[in-house]
């Protein structure tokens, strides 16, 4: 039995017309140029990135956690625990931003770590005040 081909349409990129593939079905959304794919591709990571900003958020803080103190492989190694990162570390890792916080004695009294979290979540209430007009 014959396959159901399917009519032309336009390419959601580039708006020129393609015959699309028939294994594709109804799925095929640009004409198979590498620039249309790539540039849907990136529409589409844009979208994702939208719908789940907390999970990008939470993947992000992460990194800069791993940055500062990467997790042990076992447990029961008897490494020492890392030594106390310098305040101007902590500060590179920390993008500048309109707040000022202490960044010296919070690193000293609680630790790198803790500091890259309290700067997380001051940046998460400032941006929640903008968001509903609040100066």
């Amino acid at each position: 039995m014959a396959k159901k081909s399917y009519g032309k349409r336009p390419c959601s990129i580039c708006r020129k017309w393609f015959q699309p593939d028939v294994r594709q079905k109804d799925r095929q959304k640009t004409c198979g140029c590498s620039k249309c794919q790539k540039e849907l591709h990136r529409r589409n990571c844009d979208d994702w990135n939208k719908r789940n900003k907390e999970e990008f958020a939470n993947n992000y803080l992460e990194k800069k956690l791993e940055q500062v103190e990467p997790k042990t492989v076992k447990e029961d190694s008897k490494k020492p625990p890392p030594d106390p990162i310098h305040p101007e570390v902590v500060k590179i890792l920390l993008p500048t931003s309109p707040f000022v916080l202490p960044v010296e004695i919070i690193t000293r009294e609680y630790g790198a770590r803790n500091m890259i979290i309290i700067h997380h979540l001051v940046r998460k209430i400032i941006s929640q005040c903008q968001n509903r007009g609040i100066p």
